[in-house]
């Protein structure tokens, strides 16, 4: 807690308080790491590429063992001790698949798709634990970190075939992606893991998603596709505002722009979106399963036949990819042999039998007694929640054209590539152009590399949350209510739990721009040598208390190593917030000898 009368808020709106500076990274190699949902992979380039083609960038290839692919599974097989990642993406399906054959895979640890835990998770700490597939436990920073470290090995492992000579720990700058959306908690905690997993904190950067897709795009010919069959190329000329539409496995990441006179970007509105991705798709599929063989079936083959499990939901991951509007040949799957045993075994039914007891009886046949063949409207239906989430969205900021003016539609990630989507949005949002960059699954991973080069090309962004600190201030008759009066042992009247703003949601905030000025902070005890200063958020704009119910508690501001040889009043600290790209950003020096402190802002327990 502070005192309010030591404090300086800064006005976020103001010019005198950027410090903008080129963020060009010196590095001689940017490497960077796609945490996704469903899909992971790495890339990198060096600097010397960077300034001549910017888009020149090594990206990992994955075998999946009847092909080649630039993303792997977000797959990991963790050993029965909780502590060594034995194998990640494809090589852990399999291996795990084998084990689960031979009845050795309940004491190991398989998790897949479990980033979703942490968007979900309000409330998350330093202990949060993820469960496997299985239902075992273990913290999710554990499990993140031996992921990031899988990923970071193998990124330099192979550097060093492609180069003469080592790229030293210090030569590389790291890019780690979170989506816009998640809270600050999460953020950290991701950063948190990528220390863990031997990333230097200086040397990493935290990158937005949509962002990074949509500064790759500007580097890259847009070309835009119309019914018809003709074509064009639509630049990202000054003036333009376009909305990034960031469709992943988990989340569908929301984000406006405004391309600036001098080439920079001002983001137009705060992040926003929902887990509305292609995963949503794969849960309709596995309700549709649910209702013609019943869940304890799945339950069962998915505990006793886990590598057929796997395998079913893979053909249906390269099915639901070529799904269209139009479409209208059937859609044959195979049913494994497993599931058919456990099926005929639990109910006494055939597949046909269970069918004709749905809503699918007209729409589904059983083909050679282990294929089920699905109509063409059988497949679209898996897409409808998940498109009518996304298109109610977007018809939010299609609607207000005065407000918004938005041109084009920038839609990237992989779920991007469904011609199911780019139609919804087509349908949903017609004034707008629509634009599918080539390889748009990689856009959020290659622009996560230019961004590591260069993190100054978005140069304004918007506030989510109104931000402010906890203090104490003088007790003001008829403005401070009186259950907030406390009286000190000086005597003085004081109002507790107020919340002093610093930064208001929905404010723009220029990179590098100090938000916030505390002088002459103390610590609370003379045995203390460190300040804590709470940091509270809110939902609202107007927010007087930390004890109002749109208010939350975000963190603490520490500032540690101050001198307890001096007396307690002498022991003064000056605190500085600024933003600095994705992330609150806080200088700490003694207020007497000017010396730099270790300062940061911790918000997980």
């Amino acid at each position: 807690m502070m005192r309010g009368n030591d404090s300086t808020p800064h006005d976020p709106s103001s010019e005198s308080g950027s410090r903008l500076a080129s963020e060009k990274s010196n590095k001689l190699m940017v490497a960077a790491i796609d945490f996704g949902t469903t899909f992971s992979s790495w890339a990198c380039s060096f600097r010397h590429d960077y300034e001549r083609e910017p888009t020149k960038i090594l990206v990992k290839e994955w075998n999946s063992g009847s092909s080649i692919s630039s993303k792997a599974p977000t797959t990991a097989l963790i050993r029965p001790d909780g502590e060594t990642l034995d194998a990640f993406g494809y090589d852990a399906e399999d291996k795990y698949g084998k084990l689960a054959e031979s009845d050795d895979h309940k004491d190991w640890y398989y998790f897949r798709r479990f980033k979703m835990s942490l968007f979900k998770d309000k409330s998350l700490t330093r202990k949060t634990t993820i469960n496997d597939e299985m239902g075992k436990k273990l913290a999710a920073i554990k499990v993140i970190s031996l992921v990031v470290s899988y990923m970071k090995d193998d990124l330099c492992e192979e550097v060093k075939l492609k180069i003469a000579g080592a790229i030293l720990p210090e030569d590389m700058q790291w890019v780690l992606t979170v989506p816009a959306i998640w809270n600050d908690k999460a953020r950290q905690l991701m950063r948190e893991a990528a220390v863990q997993a031997g990333i230097s904190n200086k040397q990493l950067l935290i990158a937005l998603e949509p962002e990074a897709a949509a500064l790759y795009c500007r580097h890259i010919p847009l070309e835009l596709k119309e019914f018809d069959g003709t074509s064009s190329i639509v630049p990202l000329s000054p003036g333009t505002r376009y909305i990034v539409v960031d469709a992943g496995g988990g989340t569908v990441d929301i984000t406006i722009h405004e391309i600036l006179e001098d080439g920079n970007v001002k983001e137009l509105y705060k992040a926003t979106g929902g887990a509305w991705g292609g995963q949503e798709v794969d849960e309709a599929f596995n309700q549709f399963l649910i209702k013609i063989f019943g869940a304890p079936v799945l339950r069962k083959f998915k505990v006793e036949a886990m590598e057929d499990y796997l395998g079913l939901f893979r053909e249906f991951e390269l099915k639901k990819r070529k799904v269209s509007p139009n479409g209208k040949e059937d859609v044959t799957f195979s049913i494994p042999a497993s599931l058919l045993e456990i099926f005929t075994e639990s109910t006494d039914e055939t597949m046909s039998e269970a069918i004709n007891q749905t809503q699918f009886a007209d729409n589904v046949r059983v083909i050679k007694g282990n294929k089920l063949r699905l109509d063409q409207s059988i497949m679209r239906g898996f897409f409808d929640r998940s498109l009518r989430s996304i298109s109610y969205h977007l018809q939010t900021f299609h609607k207000d054209q005065e407000k918004y003016g938005i041109s084009l539609a920038l839609l990237v990630g992989g779920y991007a590539e469904s011609p199911m989507l780019r139609n919804a949005i087509r349908e949903s949002c017609s004034s707008w152009k629509v634009l599918v960059p080539d390889g748009a699954s990689l856009t959020v991973l290659k622009g996560a590399v230019l961004y590591g080069h260069d993190q100054s090309d978005i140069v304004f962004r918007v506030a989510r949350y109104t931000y402010g600190v906890h203090v104490v201030k003088a007790f003001i008759e008829g403005v401070h209510p009186k259950e907030e009066l406390v009286v000190n042992d000086l005597g003085e009247r004081l109002c507790r739990n107020v919340f002093d703003t610093f930064l208001t949601e929905g404010t723009l905030v220029r990179y590098d721009q100090i938000l916030y000025k505390c002088t002459g902070c103390r610590p609370l005890l003379s045995k203390y040598d460190y300040v804590n200063i709470p940091i509270y958020a809110s939902t609202k704009k107007d927010t007087k208390f930390i004890t109002n119910e749109c208010c939350f508690l975000l963190g603490k501001l520490k500032v540690t190593g101050l001198d307890t040889s001096i007396a307690c009043s002498q022991r003064k600290v000056d605190v500085i917030i600024t933003h600095k790209g994705t992330d609150l950003h806080v200088y700490a020096t003694d207020t007497r000898s000017g010396r730099e402190l270790d300062a940061f802002i911790d918000l997980l327990d």
